[in-house]
């Protein structure tokens, strides 16, 4: 935890950055973004899959792949479906807070 005053000197450090160096912004911001791509990737790799652990793994492999296919429908509505869109709104700002 920091000291209020610590927290208050941070705050303006991190303000300033914002504020002289857009790219800094764009490389913060996209961290909290999710990995759209990867869970697309992913659940293709999954969806890909299953046919092959239905034909080489027997019953086992009928129960990998349907745990395969829910977790891949599970990242493509994680991802937003077909279209992309964010599951979650964009996160609000404080007040007070220059941007």
């Amino acid at each position: 935890m920091l000291e209020p005053n610590e927290k208050a000197m941070f705050d303006s450090l991190v303000n300033g950055l914002r504020t002289n160096d857009p790219g800094f912004t764009r490389r913060i911001d996209r961290l909290a973004r999710p990995k759209r791509n990867l869970y697309l990737v992913l659940a293709i790799l999954l969806w890909t899959a299953a046919p092959i652990c239905i034909v080489f793994g027997g019953w086992t492999g009928l129960f990998l792949a349907l745990v395969g296919v829910a977790y891949g429908l599970h990242l493509m509505s994680k991802r937003g479906g077909i279209t992309g869109a964010a599951v979650w709104p964009a996160p609000r700002r404080r007040p007070g807070v220059s941007n």
